[in-house]
């Protein structure tokens, strides 16, 4: 496994980049994950600033996305980080997806709002059908689920967008879910895919889901400084969609 990008890291914090499939932290211990990974660069490296091999995972992404972590090197740091991540807090995420068919001019801006909930057996989310929800018939392990889109450029041939994207709330698997449930699910992403968005990954050569966390911003815990990092996304299919 190639050394993690590291954007940043001082005592209290550490903000790194994150590769296409790989997990953030797993059981298997065969399995590489950031946790170990940079747990094992750490020690090998030496040119952090904080030597101690504690990390304090704040926040995840699916592991077939990429994009940007910020890790808690102490506990007080990361109570205070854990803090901004919850629903209206300071921790501002921005992604940037490839999805499947074109969205008329009226639909070039918006926002999904749905009431989801992880299914255990199936280990996917599940959106509640608008229909119960106006009936009132929410489950109780429900939430609303919300966040807002841009639509960045259109490859009409491929029938392919990019889009960006704001996220308010942060559900498990949000954007997937709630993107397929729209009728534009995410190149790449076979679990909440239909066949027409598969058969066009397959084509496209798109193998992990097309879906980078390309921008995050938060107050430092101890400074209170607001930090902002941005990156490109490295999948091939995001520069096609940048360069139209």
């Amino acid at each position: 496994m190639s050394p993690i990008e590291i954007l940043y890291e001082d005592d209290d914090i550490l903000v790194c980049v994150k590769p296409a499939g790989v997990a953030v932290q797993s059981r298997n211990v065969t399995i590489p994950d950031m946790e170990t990974a940079l747990r094992s660069q750490i020690i090998r490296s030496g040119k952090f600033k904080n030597k101690s091999t504690t990390l304090h995972v704040i926040h995840r992404l699916d592991q077939p996305v990429e994009g940007i972590l910020v890790f808690g090197r102490i506990r007080k740091a990361a109570a205070s980080l854990s803090s901004q991540v919850q629903d209206g807090g300071a921790m501002d995420k921005h992604y940037l997806a490839v999805v499947c068919g074109e969205f008329p001019e009226a639909a070039q801006e918006g926002e999904l709002c749905d009431y989801m909930y992880r299914d255990p057996a199936s280990k996917s989310a599940v959106i509640v059908d608008s229909s119960d929800v106006d009936a009132g018939k929410i489950p109780d392990d429900a939430k609303k689920s919300t966040l807002t889109y841009r639509v960045i450029s259109q490859k009409r041939v491929e029938g392919i967008s990019l889009v960006d994207i704001h996220l308010h709330t942060g559900r498990f698997h949000q954007i997937r879910a709630q993107f397929s449930h729209a009728g534009h699910p995410l190149l790449g992403d076979r679990r909440y895919c239909t066949a027409e968005s598969d058969e066009l990954s397959a084509r496209l050569r798109v193998k992990n889901v097309a879906l980078c966390a390309y921008s995050l911003s938060f107050d430092h815990p101890t400074t209170h400084k607001r930090m902002e990092f941005k990156i490109e996304p490295r999948g091939e299919i995001f520069g096609e969609l940048k360069s139209e």
